[in-house]
């Protein structure tokens, strides 16, 4: 696996993960369709793997993304904390 995947592809496969459907997902990312699956293909090329195998107009996880979705459900997490955290502090 890459060393450094962005959190913004981990969030976009944390939403998919979510919602099992393409546009669901782009509506609650507000991006338009064929940008979420291009970060979906660019996210699973990195990882040279697939996340999620095509059902009729949805998706469903494979096993792998199963776990990967549940990591980056965590790393996202943890962002949002810092992130949220890193904004209730005074400035020096």
């Amino acid at each position: 696996m890459p060393e450094s995947i962005d959190i913004t592809l981990k969030r976009v496969a944390v939403v998919l993960a979510d919602e099992l459907d393409y546009l669901q997902a782009a509506e609650k990312l507000n991006i338009p369709t064929g940008v979420l699956k291009e970060k979906i293909s660019a996210l699973e090329s990195q990882l040279y793997l697939h996340i999620f195998k095509p059902r009729q107009n949805k998706v469903e996880l494979t096993e792998e993304g199963r776990f990967l979705v549940r990591v980056f459900r965590e790393a996202v997490a943890k962002h949002d904390k810092i992130q949220h955290d890193n904004s209730r502090r005074p400035d020096s």
